[in-house]
């Protein structure tokens, strides 16, 4: 069976995530880097540590690969939890921003050069085009639901910027699901920073595996056609 480009690109993240990995395990110094990112002294002030957060989320969401920008809002954060309520919240509303011009690229990218999108491509966000086409009321909560995952949200803002949705919505709930997002890191909820580093690298390896796993699940298997199966089973189910 002939690989596609998808696939190739998911083993080589695989490939390099395994050889972080193993040299982790190996080097104990490497370890450390990750493990005491938030005691570096860029992010014990907060004006360069809000410049730091805003380009990290801005390029990862940017990037066309998963990347796990959410780390940055962790250790921007965590210096001023205890110090004061409101500079979360700072750090969240700068994250969200920055996440928000990440992601309008890839709005921009379909609304105004759809051409330079691959045909392998095209035809994976095909479907995605087709069932905002047909769903219109639904574009505000997917566009919502996608903005609150760390996922890369190009399956969501290349096939709205296509069909031309209105780019006032797009910017709105995009933003809207990012603030949540970035909130919920730099506020700690749920303990979630320590999947992203902090005491534990073995977390931030397993993060990263199911990041790429989960991104290339969805852009190989066609979420559309599960969700209409799973809604006909469910209208058959009634009858």
């Amino acid at each position: 069976m002939k690989l596609k480009k998808i696939d190739l690109v998911f083993i080589i993240l695989l490939i390099g995530l395994t050889i972080l990995a193993v040299d982790f395990l190996l080097n104990e110094a490497h370890r450390e880097i990750i493990e005491n990112i938030s005691k570096y002294a860029p992010f014990h002030d907060l004006g360069s540590g809000l410049l730091i957060t805003f380009w990290v989320c801005m390029i990862g969401n940017l990037l066309p690969v998963p990347t796990p920008y959410t780390f940055v809002v962790c250790f921007s954060s965590e210096p001023f939890q205890q110090m004061n309520i409101f500079i979360p919240l700072l750090i969240g509303f700068i994250a969200s921003l920055g996440c928000l011009v990440g992601e309008m690229g890839g709005y921009l990218i379909g609304r105004g050069a759809s051409e330079v999108i691959s045909m392998e491509r095209k035809e994976n966000l095909k479907k995605y085009q087709q069932y905002l086409v047909d769903h219109p009321k639904l574009a505000p909560f997917l566009i919502y639901l996608f903005g609150l995952t760390p996922l890369n949200d190009d399956m969501i803002t290349v096939p709205l910027g296509l069909i031309k949705y209105d780019v006032k919505k797009t910017i709105f709930w995009v933003w809207l699901g990012k603030l949540g997002l970035m909130l919920i890191f730099a506020y700690n909820l749920f303990n979630i920073c320590i999947f992203l580093g902090a005491e534990n690298w073995i977390l931030s390896i397993v993060t990263l595996y199911f990041t790429v796993i989960t991104v290339y699940i969805m852009l190989r298997v066609n979420i559309v056609e599960l969700f209409k199966k799973i809604r006909k089973r469910k209208l058959l189910s009634n009858d």
